[in-house]
């Protein structure tokens, strides 16, 4: 995978932490072509898949860690993916814009020796 932040496993240490996060939710990058590159859907199934394995849970109670989900995190990932899926449609629009410029520049060249 390249440069953009994705979603890494599970942090190295052994117990304890609670507050820490344990991963690397979706950020949008500046450069608007890098952000074509996150492949959102992978990233949300890999997400979904360590939810129903029970490898990411809200409690660090072996009891409830089954059952609960981490919906701050959940949401804070949702929020990440949504910002870079907003880049990526921005950066489409500003290609076709360009490409619309550069037809209707290239018929104004074209018409204009006549």
């Amino acid at each position: 995978m390249s440069d953009q932040e994705e979603l890494a496993g599970p942090s190295g240490g052994g117990g304890g932490g609670g507050g820490a996060s344990r991963f690397h939710l979706l950020q949008p990058n500046r450069d608007p072509q890098s952000n074509w590159e996150v492949d959102l859907a992978a990233n949300l199934e890999e997400y979904l898949l360590r939810i129903c394995s029970g490898e990411i849970s809200a409690a660090d109670d072996q009891d409830h860690a089954l059952h609960s989900v981490n919906f701050a995190e959940a949401a804070l990932l949702l929020q990440g993916s949504v910002q870079v899926y907003s880049r990526k449609v921005e950066y489409l629009y500003s290609l076709v814009l360009h490409a619309l410029e550069f037809l209707s520049q290239k018929r104004l060249v074209c018409v204009s020796p006549e």
